[in-house]
């Protein structure tokens, strides 16, 4: 044998191929090597990588695992024989490699997972991985006996270790794992405690224990609940030293961990912890590298590099996890551990994974690491579904599937069950222009009526109005409310058809809740449509109203401002302040009066659409949302539009505030009722009726969302949710270009080279970093103003005091001096200055400006 560039793939095809080799290899090449390997010392799974092998382990692998070693002149050796006599084998009759207990003639292979006819052969055949689970026992040839299509039948009854099965929408992907799982075990006779079936969550662990009710003995477990056994040792797992468990933390309890870790502001209807949190999923879970992810969040977790080994730390110490830790604390045991990856190997000798492509990186090395050089892994997914980018979800994990699992098979489910023709080839057209997939031709269930009334385009001008009417048409049918759903890209934009079915008497799941009124751009333009309408100014109303949008004076001012309670008081206030402040503070109450003209006679909608456009707070929000990474909830400007369209439950703005107050507080959410959601909540559901809402320009793609391949994924997601009908609504102002691409098939996007950052996977892993505003090119700017730099100092000083924390936590030193160096005029101009992220630049982008001006 060569070692070299061709020397692995030579023998993994010989291995596929069950091809006869004689392998010279030199006596220095030890068989255990591999099982004795561990990790670089000290080096987090991160910065190893998804891909990332233990040494030599594929060589010694391919090598030995089943071959005879007669490399040493005292005789040959074979490590599935030494397997076989420890379980209690005896030497064989001729043509057996050797005999059972009870004297039947065995053969052992070392060989991909594939059941032999005893009969053919004269003798059963036993598996490695049955060895390595602690029995003799043979398996043998069967068929499933499911009533399966030929794709699905091709899928369970593969042979030869690993495959990928690509699953695309309604094409029976839980059917195809469940029947897999039962032809190993109860056709095939696979040993239970060598298999072990992941789900991706608690849903689908339930669905599929369900599902397998003849199985009891099948280990179905959450990515999360095997980790944790892997780290405590539970169940098959091996303990570890001492018998010293984890607990795992309640969120509460890692918050008041975290915040003794790290000092943050406290401020009124904010998160401060969430962004640190977020910040150490994308590491811990999605493998970005800890100094990129600090610099992604933009200043909101300044010294990320810090904390994630000391959070880390401190988790091992006290003997505690948390979700994400559990997943990364399996992970180091078994790339350190030796004795316990042999034995969770063998507790997982055959792998069936559920929805593969959802898996962030930690979660696919956990599962390359468990499913080891064999690589005997079923996974089953779609990458047309990978709609997790955000979490670190990606296509390529199907696509590449046999770049994690060398030798692996392939098969492809290509009929869809539940949809019907015309939406079938509307997401066939909408993912034909996917640049990164898998090929592959998905058709409709054979004899199924092609309804062109299956899916409908609806373009109107009042979609709100739209899609209750298709609801109430719907129940006028006979349709219960719990065979529709409603689907939108974000959250907010649920809230005006949330109202509108209650105001109906219809049921609804009702997802937006009271804490919608507490969103920053919610909260100012409520706090403008009550300055609008009362007689009295409310200090809390003009406060909120003179940060958003921005009118550049200092926070003492805007003090002044909310002690005033008319606008001719605001005018004398502004008469006794400096011209520029005066200025800006006459320039509020003309809005004021401006507005409270308009209430006078205008609905509320036109009134809030005025505090949108006219008075600038839509400008704002944008700019905020520009500000962030990722969107995985609902933007700032959603927020806003979802408020206006939300306005027609009570037109008098003067009462609004209160009407929508109390919609939200008083409602019950009722789980048979139409069912509201994003789509990101739905995925891997279905329902007969479904209205996909909000397909517009903005939306469907989200304007803030760097990924067009994604969005293209996601709506087809939508799409594919029901089983009869599907209704696209859509505003007539301002449709999806999706709707013109779902009409017929095109090709992936050009690739655009720009200045900017482009997106792409971190160092380590597969996070995906979206480019901010800063990333782009520009000259270095002239050096910062002393003066200017002291004065921002001071008012730094002034705000840790008031938010009783350490001013570093306000900003650093080196923030405060790119932001003088720049000198933002506006809060898009502040939020491309290095150190400003969203967080930041929410909470102080106002009062910075303000001190700058």
């Amino acid at each position: 044998m060569v070692a070299g560039r061709d020397t692995l793939p030579l023998l993994q095809q010989a291995r596929n191929g069950r091809r006869r080799l004689v392998i010279e290899a030199p006596s220095t090449l030890d068989p255990n090597v591999a099982a004795r390997a561990t990790a670089p010392e000290g080096t987090p799974p991160w910065e190893l990588g998804v891909g990332y092998t233990l040494p030599d382990e594929r060589l010694t692998h391919l090598v030995f695992s089943n071959a005879i070693d007669a490399r040493e002149p005292g005789g040959a050796r074979w490590a599935l024989l030494d397997l076989a006599v420890a379980l209690g084998a005896t030497a064989g009759p001729p043509g057996a490699d050797v005999a059972a207990p009870d004297g039947s003639p065995l053969l052992l292979d070392g060989g991909p997972l594939t059941p032999h006819d005893a009969t053919m052969l004269g003798a059963a055949v036993v598996p490695a991985v049955a060895l390595r689970a602690g029995t003799l026992g043979p398996v043998r040839p069967a068929a499933p006996h499911a009533d399966l299509a030929p794709d699905q039948l091709a899928a369970v009854a593969h042979t030869g270790g690993g495959a990928r099965i690509i699953a695309p929408a309604g094409a029976g992907k839980t059917r195809v794992l469940t029947e897999r799982a039962r032809l190993l075990l109860q056709g095939w006779g696979v040993p239970a405690r060598a298999v072990c079936l992941v789900a991706f969550n608690r849903r689908a662990a339930e669905e599929m224990r369900e599902r397998t009710r003849d199985l009891p003995s099948l280990q179905v477990r959450t990515l999360n609940s095997l980790a944790l056994a892997i780290v405590n040792g539970d169940g098959p797992f091996l303990a570890p030293a001492g018998g010293r468990r984890r607990r795992t933390l309640t969120e509460v309890e890692v918050r008041r961990m975290l915040g003794e870790l790290v000092t943050v502001a406290r401020r009124a209807n904010s998160d401060p912890l969430a962004r640190w949190i977020e910040a150490l999923t994308a590491v811990r879970l999605g493998f970005g590298d800890p100094a990129e992810v600090e610099a992604d969040f933009g200043g909101d977790v300044d010294g990320l590099v810090d904390v994630v080994p000391a959070f880390r730390r401190r988790l091992e110490a006290d003997g505690l996890l948390d979700f994400d830790e559990q997943v990364v604390a399996a992970v180091e045991r078994l790339l350190t551990d030796p004795d316990a990856r042999r034995i969770a190997r063998a507790a997982c000798g055959v792998l069936l994974v559920d929805e593969f492509q959802d898996l962030t990186p930690a979660h696919l090395l956990l599962v390359r690491l468990l499913a080891g050089p064999a690589a005997d892994c079923f996974g089953v997914g779609d990458d047309d579904q990978t709609i997790y980018g955000y979490a670190g979800a990606r296509p390529d994990w199907l696509v590449r599937f046999a770049e994690w699992f060398p030798g692996a098979g392939d098969h492809a489910l290509e009929v869809n069950y539940r949809c019907a023709p015309a939406v079938v080839r509307a997401a066939t057209n909408t993912l034909s222009r996917l640049a990164v997939r898998v090929p592959k031709a998905v058709r409709a269930a054979p004899g199924r009526a092609d309804d062109p009334a299956a899916l409908q385009v609806t373009v109107v001008g009042d979609p709100v109005a739209t899609t209750v009417d298709t609801v109430t048409t719907l129940l006028g049918e006979g349709v219960r409310p719990a065979e529709i759903a409603v689907l939108t890209r974000v959250n907010a934009t649920l809230l005006p058809i949330q109202l509108q079915l209650a105001t109906a008497g219809i049921p609804s799941t009702r997802p937006v809740e009271r804490s919608f009124l507490d969103r920053s751009g919610v909260r100012a333009a409520l706090a403008w449509l009550d300055l609008a309408t009362s007689d009295r100014l409310r200090s809390t109303a003009v406060a909120e109203a003179a940060r958003r949008p921005s009118r550049g004076v200092s926070a003492r001012v805007v003090e002044w401002m909310a002690e005033q309670r008319d606008v001719d008081g605001l005018h004398r206030l502004a008469d006794r302040l400096a011209e520029r402040d005066g200025a800006r503070v006459r320039a509020f109450a003309d809005d004021v009066v401006l507005l409270g003209r308009l209430a006078a006679t205008a609905a509320t909608a036109e009134v809030l659409a005025a505090v949108r456009d006219r008075i600038g707070l839509g400008d704002v929000m944008d700019t905020l949302d520009r500000s962030r990474g990722t969107v995985d909830r609902s933007a700032h400007g959603d927020d806003l539009a979802a408020l206006v369209a939300a306005a027609r439950i009570d037109p008098d703005p003067a009462s609004f505030p209160a009407t929508l107050r109390r919609a939200l507080e008083q409602g019950v959410a009722d789980p048979n009722g139409v069912h509201l959601a994003t789509v990101h909540r739905v995925k891997g559901r279905e329902w007969p009726h479904v209205i996909v809402h909000g397909v517009d320009r903005g939306m469907f793609p989200h304007r803030l969302a760097a990924d067009r391949d994604e969005e293209r994924r996601v709506f087809h997601v939508a799409l594919t949710r029901s089983a009869l009908r599907t209704t696209v609504v859509a505003a007539a102002n301002t449709p999806s270009l999706f709707l013109e691409e779902m009409a017929h098939t095109g090709n992936p996007d050009p690739v655009v080279v720009t200045t900017a950052a482009s997106p792409g996977p971190a160092a380590a892993g597969g996070r995906s970093r979206p480019g901010r505003q800063g990333d782009l090119g520009v000259t270095a700017p002239d050096p910062a103003d002393p003066e200017v730099v002291a004065t921002l100092k001071r008012w730094r000083a002034e705000r840790a005091r008031r938010d009783k924390v350490p001013a570093y936590v306000i900003m650093r030193d080196t923030t405060l001096e790119g932001i003088v160096a720049r000198a933002p005029r506006t809060l898009a101009e502040l939020a491309a200055c290095p150190g400003i992220g969203p967080t930041r630049l929410e909470n102080y982008g106002d009062e910075i400006l303000a001190v700058l001006s």
